[in-house]
């Protein structure tokens, strides 16, 4: 029987990221470049199994990485991992601007599962989206360190990987 390492990743949304909505500048590529590293070590480390709700912005960074990094293995033979897109919500990406809703369904189409927790919106889908995914992990991979997931993980003793820029990142380990 294989050994699962799940970990669920979360953040900000590219509001909340606070360097503008161009995923083409530099903080925002510099973040990305950071989430590559920090996956990267993360498969390293043996986890098999990522959980994600995709949001526009950190999550879903995290997704297109996480995705490009398993077809790469697939092609070079070498042992993969799974993706699992976790939606708080059926109508999640309705009012999203037409890339970002195309690259929302085009990492649901190559994600290994999607579970939808709410069929409707309500003001609770989204912490209850979190709690469900950290509640089935061994590590939270996440952007903000005092984010209500990190809060919510270390209360139950996760791993907590913490990513921001390069010259930024750091992890903290709990328990």
């Amino acid at each position: 029987m294989e050994n699962k390492l799940i970990c669920a990743v979360t953040g900000k949304n590219i509001f909340e990221i606070g360097n503008g909505q161009s995923e083409t500048n530099y903080k925002n590529m510099e973040i990305k470049r950071s989430i590559a590293k920090k996956v990267t070590e993360l498969i390293e480390s043996g986890v098999t199994d990522f959980l994600c709700n995709a949001e526009q912005g950190f999550p879903l960074w995290a997704s297109e990485i996480i995705l490009n990094l398993r077809d790469a293995r697939i092609k070079q033979g070498l042992s993969s991992f799974r993706l699992h897109i976790v939606m708080p919500h059926e109508e999640q990406a309705n009012d999203w601007n037409d890339d970002v809703h195309e690259r929302f369904f085009s990492v649901h189409e190559n994600a290994d599962e999607v579970l939808i927790l709410h069929r409707r919106f309500n003001k609770d889908c989204y912490e209850n989206c979190e709690r469900f995914m950290i509640d089935q992990c061994d590590v939270l991979f996440t952007d903000d360190e005092s984010y209500f997931a990190a809060q919510y993980a270390e209360l139950h003793n996760k791993r907590i990987v913490v990513c921001k820029e390069s010259s930024d990142m750091k992890q903290i380990e709990i328990g």
